[in-house]
Protein backbone atom coordinates (compact mmCIF):
# COMPACT_ATOMS: atom_id res chain seq x y z
CA UNK A 1 0.00 0.00 0.00
CA UNK A 2 1.71 3.26 -1.05
CA UNK A 3 1.99 6.15 1.34
CA UNK A 4 -0.14 9.09 0.25
CA UNK A 5 1.51 12.04 1.93
CA UNK A 6 -0.61 14.58 0.07
CA UNK A 7 -3.92 13.40 1.54
CA UNK A 8 -5.45 15.99 3.93
CA UNK A 9 -6.71 14.96 7.35
CA UNK A 10 -10.45 14.25 7.52
CA UNK A 11 -10.26 12.31 10.75
CA UNK A 12 -10.99 14.74 13.56
CA UNK A 13 -8.07 13.64 15.75
CA UNK A 14 -5.58 14.12 12.93
CA UNK A 15 -7.15 17.41 11.90
CA UNK A 16 -6.64 18.74 15.45
CA UNK A 17 -2.87 18.34 15.22
CA UNK A 18 -0.73 21.41 14.67
CA UNK A 19 0.45 21.87 11.09
CA UNK A 20 4.08 21.08 11.86
CA UNK A 21 3.23 17.96 13.85
CA UNK A 22 0.86 16.69 11.18
CA UNK A 23 3.48 17.23 8.46
CA UNK A 24 5.91 15.05 10.41
CA UNK A 25 3.31 12.31 10.81
CA UNK A 26 1.81 12.53 7.32
CA UNK A 27 4.43 10.54 5.37
CA UNK A 28 3.71 7.52 7.59
CA UNK A 29 -0.06 7.67 7.06
CA UNK A 30 -1.62 5.39 4.44
CA UNK A 31 -5.01 6.07 2.92
CA UNK A 32 -6.89 2.76 2.72
CA UNK A 33 -10.39 1.66 1.80
CA UNK A 34 -12.37 -0.19 4.45
CA UNK A 35 -15.06 -2.45 3.05
CA UNK A 36 -18.23 -3.44 4.87
CA UNK A 37 -17.80 -6.46 7.18
CA UNK A 38 -14.00 -6.38 6.89
CA UNK A 39 -12.42 -7.53 10.15
CA UNK A 40 -9.70 -5.18 11.36
CA UNK A 41 -8.97 -7.23 14.49
CA UNK A 42 -10.33 -10.45 15.91
CA UNK A 43 -9.89 -11.35 19.60
CA UNK A 44 -6.29 -12.37 20.15
CA UNK A 45 -4.92 -10.70 17.01
CA UNK A 46 -1.67 -8.80 17.31
CA UNK A 47 -2.39 -5.09 16.77
CA UNK A 48 0.04 -3.79 14.16
CA UNK A 49 -1.83 -0.76 12.86
CA UNK A 50 -3.98 2.03 14.20
CA UNK A 51 -6.87 3.13 11.98
CA UNK A 52 -8.09 6.73 11.90
CA UNK A 53 -11.44 6.56 10.04
CA UNK A 54 -12.36 9.38 7.67
CA UNK A 55 -15.92 8.41 6.79
CA UNK A 56 -16.04 4.72 7.69
CA UNK A 57 -17.60 3.40 10.90
CA UNK A 58 -16.09 0.51 12.85
CA UNK A 59 -18.01 -1.50 15.43
CA UNK A 60 -16.27 -2.75 18.54
CA UNK A 61 -17.96 -5.97 19.62
CA UNK A 62 -17.57 -8.37 22.50
CA UNK A 63 -18.87 -11.92 22.46
CA UNK A 64 -21.59 -12.78 24.95
CA UNK A 65 -21.91 -16.42 23.99
CA UNK A 66 -20.93 -18.69 21.13
CA UNK A 67 -21.69 -17.06 17.74
CA UNK A 68 -23.16 -13.94 19.35
CA UNK A 69 -21.57 -10.55 19.90
CA UNK A 70 -22.87 -7.14 20.99
CA UNK A 71 -21.64 -3.73 19.94
CA UNK A 72 -20.18 -1.90 22.93
CA UNK A 73 -18.94 1.14 20.98
CA UNK A 74 -18.58 2.56 17.50
CA UNK A 75 -15.63 4.51 16.15
CA UNK A 76 -15.74 6.91 13.22
CA UNK A 77 -13.98 10.10 12.26
CA UNK A 78 -14.01 11.28 15.89
CA UNK A 79 -11.65 8.54 17.05
CA UNK A 80 -9.23 5.77 16.19
CA UNK A 81 -9.35 1.98 16.24
CA UNK A 82 -6.69 -0.05 18.02
CA UNK A 83 -5.62 2.43 20.68
CA UNK A 84 -5.49 -0.26 23.39
CA UNK A 85 -2.00 -1.02 22.10
CA UNK A 86 -1.01 2.52 23.02
CA UNK A 87 -1.82 1.65 26.65
CA UNK A 88 0.50 -1.34 26.54
CA UNK A 89 -1.68 -4.09 25.13
CA UNK A 90 -0.28 -6.19 22.31
CA UNK A 91 -3.34 -8.13 21.23
CA UNK A 92 -6.94 -7.24 20.58
CA UNK A 93 -9.46 -8.29 23.22
CA UNK A 94 -12.49 -7.68 21.01
CA UNK A 95 -13.78 -7.95 17.47
CA UNK A 96 -13.38 -4.75 15.42
CA UNK A 97 -15.38 -4.94 12.21
CA UNK A 98 -16.20 -2.37 9.54
CA UNK A 99 -19.90 -1.57 9.75
CA UNK A 100 -20.06 1.26 7.21
CA UNK A 101 -17.59 1.26 4.32
CA UNK A 102 -15.33 4.22 3.70
CA UNK A 103 -11.73 5.26 4.04
CA UNK A 104 -9.27 5.54 6.89
CA UNK A 105 -5.71 6.62 7.51
CA UNK A 106 -3.61 3.67 8.69
CA UNK A 107 -0.56 4.12 10.90
CA UNK A 108 2.01 1.59 12.11
CA UNK A 109 1.80 1.25 15.90
CA UNK A 110 5.56 1.73 16.25
CA UNK A 111 5.32 5.08 14.50
CA UNK A 112 2.38 6.05 16.69
CA UNK A 113 4.26 5.18 19.87
CA UNK A 114 7.35 7.07 18.75
CA UNK A 115 5.43 10.19 17.74
CA UNK A 116 3.10 10.16 20.74
CA UNK A 117 6.05 10.06 23.15
CA UNK A 118 7.40 13.33 21.75
CA UNK A 119 6.28 16.81 22.56
CA UNK A 120 3.16 17.85 20.75
CA UNK A 121 -0.60 17.53 20.73
CA UNK A 122 -0.88 13.89 19.60
CA UNK A 123 -0.30 12.42 23.05
CA UNK A 124 -2.97 14.57 24.67
CA UNK A 125 -5.48 13.85 21.90
CA UNK A 126 -4.92 10.11 22.20
CA UNK A 127 -5.43 10.22 25.96
CA UNK A 128 -8.67 12.18 25.57
CA UNK A 129 -9.86 9.88 22.79
CA UNK A 130 -9.27 6.79 24.92
CA UNK A 131 -11.09 8.43 27.82
CA UNK A 132 -14.04 9.26 25.55
CA UNK A 133 -14.12 5.69 24.23
CA UNK A 134 -14.17 4.23 27.75
CA UNK A 135 -16.99 6.62 28.64
CA UNK A 136 -18.90 5.62 25.48
CA UNK A 137 -18.63 1.94 26.42
CA UNK A 138 -19.83 2.66 29.96
CA UNK A 139 -22.70 4.88 28.82
CA UNK A 140 -23.79 2.31 26.25
CA UNK A 141 -23.97 -0.27 29.03
CA UNK A 142 -26.17 2.06 31.08
CA UNK A 143 -28.34 2.71 28.03
CA UNK A 144 -28.84 -1.01 27.38
CA UNK A 145 -29.90 -1.57 30.97
CA UNK A 146 -32.28 1.33 31.57
CA UNK A 147 -33.63 2.68 28.26
CA UNK A 148 -36.26 1.31 25.92
CA UNK A 149 -35.65 0.14 22.38
CA UNK A 150 -36.98 3.34 20.78
CA UNK A 151 -34.52 5.47 22.75
CA UNK A 152 -31.65 3.09 22.07
CA UNK A 153 -32.41 2.90 18.36
CA UNK A 154 -32.60 6.70 18.10
CA UNK A 155 -29.22 6.98 19.88
CA UNK A 156 -27.66 4.41 17.60
CA UNK A 157 -28.96 6.13 14.44
CA UNK A 158 -27.80 9.58 15.56
CA UNK A 159 -24.35 8.33 16.54
CA UNK A 160 -24.00 6.61 13.18
CA UNK A 161 -25.04 9.76 11.34
CA UNK A 162 -22.44 11.79 13.24
CA UNK A 163 -19.67 9.40 12.27
CA UNK A 164 -20.68 8.83 8.65
CA UNK A 165 -21.28 12.53 8.10
CA UNK A 166 -24.53 11.90 6.26
CA UNK A 167 -28.21 11.50 7.16
CA UNK A 168 -28.36 8.41 4.92
CA UNK A 169 -26.30 5.29 5.55
CA UNK A 170 -26.34 1.51 5.16
CA UNK A 171 -28.07 -0.52 7.86
CA UNK A 172 -30.60 -3.31 7.99
CA UNK A 173 -32.99 -4.03 10.83
CA UNK A 174 -31.31 -7.39 11.29
CA UNK A 175 -27.84 -5.87 11.59
CA UNK A 176 -29.08 -3.21 14.02
CA UNK A 177 -30.71 -5.90 16.15
CA UNK A 178 -27.38 -7.76 16.32
CA UNK A 179 -25.52 -4.60 17.26
CA UNK A 180 -27.99 -3.73 20.03
CA UNK A 181 -28.36 -7.30 21.24
CA UNK A 182 -32.14 -7.38 20.85
CA UNK A 183 -34.69 -9.28 18.77
CA UNK A 184 -35.20 -8.16 15.20
CA UNK A 185 -38.92 -7.80 15.87
CA UNK A 186 -38.15 -5.16 18.50
CA UNK A 187 -36.09 -3.10 16.03
CA UNK A 188 -38.77 -3.56 13.35
CA UNK A 189 -41.47 -2.22 15.67
CA UNK A 190 -39.38 0.77 16.76
CA UNK A 191 -38.29 1.60 13.20
CA UNK A 192 -41.87 1.28 11.98
CA UNK A 193 -42.97 3.78 14.62
CA UNK A 194 -40.32 6.28 13.53
CA UNK A 195 -41.27 5.74 9.90
CA UNK A 196 -44.96 6.44 10.58
CA UNK A 197 -43.93 9.71 12.26
CA UNK A 198 -41.88 10.63 9.16
CA UNK A 199 -38.69 10.65 11.21
CA UNK A 200 -36.87 8.04 9.13
CA UNK A 201 -37.16 6.28 5.80
CA UNK A 202 -35.68 2.90 4.98
CA UNK A 203 -35.42 0.71 1.91
CA UNK A 204 -32.99 -1.84 0.43
CA UNK A 205 -30.65 -1.87 3.39
CA UNK A 206 -30.39 1.90 3.75
CA UNK A 207 -31.80 4.22 6.41
CA UNK A 208 -32.26 7.96 6.13
CA UNK A 209 -32.95 10.30 9.03
CA UNK A 210 -35.61 12.74 7.84
CA UNK A 211 -36.31 14.64 11.04
CA UNK A 212 -33.16 15.42 13.02
CA UNK A 213 -34.87 17.44 15.81
CA UNK A 214 -37.52 14.75 16.17
CA UNK A 215 -34.90 12.02 16.42
CA UNK A 216 -33.00 13.99 19.06
CA UNK A 217 -36.21 14.34 21.03
CA UNK A 218 -36.83 10.59 20.77
CA UNK A 219 -33.43 9.52 22.02
CA UNK A 220 -32.31 9.23 25.62
CA UNK A 221 -29.81 11.43 27.41
CA UNK A 222 -27.01 8.97 26.62
CA UNK A 223 -26.59 10.36 23.12
CA UNK A 224 -25.94 13.87 24.41
CA UNK A 225 -23.55 12.64 27.11
CA UNK A 226 -21.44 10.72 24.58
CA UNK A 227 -21.49 13.49 21.99
CA UNK A 228 -20.49 16.19 24.48
CA UNK A 229 -17.56 14.09 25.67
CA UNK A 230 -16.08 13.85 22.18
CA UNK A 231 -16.92 17.44 21.28
CA UNK A 232 -15.20 18.69 24.43
CA UNK A 233 -11.77 18.07 22.91
CA UNK A 234 -12.52 17.93 19.19
CA UNK A 235 -13.33 21.58 18.59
Amino acid sequence: MPTLSHVPARNRILSMLGKAEYRRLQPSLELITLRTNAVLYAPGDVVRYIYFPNDAVVSLLFGVEERRAVEVAMEGNEGAVGLAVYLGGLRSSNLSIVRDAGTAMRLDVNVLTMRANRRGGLQGLLHKSIHALVMQIAQSGVCSRFHNIEERLARWLLMTQDRVGSSEFCATQESIARMLGVRRSSVTAAASGFHKQNMIDYHRGRIEILNQPGMRAATCSCYGVIKRQYDSFLK
